[in-house]
């Protein structure tokens, strides 16, 4: 088996395809704002910590240095489409969830809100941001986690039921829906 080079500056597109989500989060002014990101992951159950990485000059990330809050939202492939529109680089103070046609919902413990049509989300307060190259490694301590109700079997996410989105590069995802397990 031949292996090739490729481009450093692409190194994480074989990490891939990558869990998506929509990360919300309030301006110090109380403006809602929302953007997709997949970079991002656990880093801790105890305590249970969330990490995503965020171009500083992004809306999203100055809200969430200047507030310490953000909610992570699952999606499904149901609201692809409107995910991709909460990424569009709108101006400062735009809803992106009014833009995208979301549903915002009060969140019991951050200012945020989370996204109704979403699998599942986490209310959480901002533990550490870390400055790593080009983005910034913001973790967040979840402090609720909220699922649709039978979104979860036998302790896992059903998968073939909920068909949450991967992202592979640019406009290209995976429908994460189908269930393997190995022996």
């Amino acid at each position: 088996m031949k292996f090739t080079d490729l481009d450093l500056e692409n190194f994480y597109r074989v990490l891939a395809p990558r869990p998506t989500i929509i990360v919300t989060t309030v301006s110090p002014e109380g403006e809602v704002n929302a953007a997709p990101f997949s970079f991002t992951m656990p880093v801790s159950v105890q305590p249970p910590l969330i990490a995503v990485a965020s171009v500083p000059s992004h809306h999203t990330y100055q809200n969430i240095e200047k507030t310490r809050e953000m909610v992570v939202n699952i999606p499904s492939e149901d609201i692809l489409q409107k995910l991709w529109i909460t990424g569009e680089k709108f101006p400062k103070g735009v809803n992106e969830l009014e833009k995208a046609g979301l549903t915002q919902m009060p969140s019991l413990k951050v200012s945020p809100p989370w996204i109704k049509e979403s699998i599942a989300y986490m209310e959480c307060k901002i533990d550490e941001i870390i400055a790593c190259g080009d983005h910034n490694l913001v973790v967040g301590e979840v402090l609720k986690v909220g699922v649709r109700e039978n979104a979860i079997k036998e302790g896992l996410l059903d998968v073939e039921l909920t068909k949450p989105i991967l992202h592979l590069g640019g406009k290209n995802f995976v429908v994460g829906d189908h269930r393997r397990t190995v022996d």
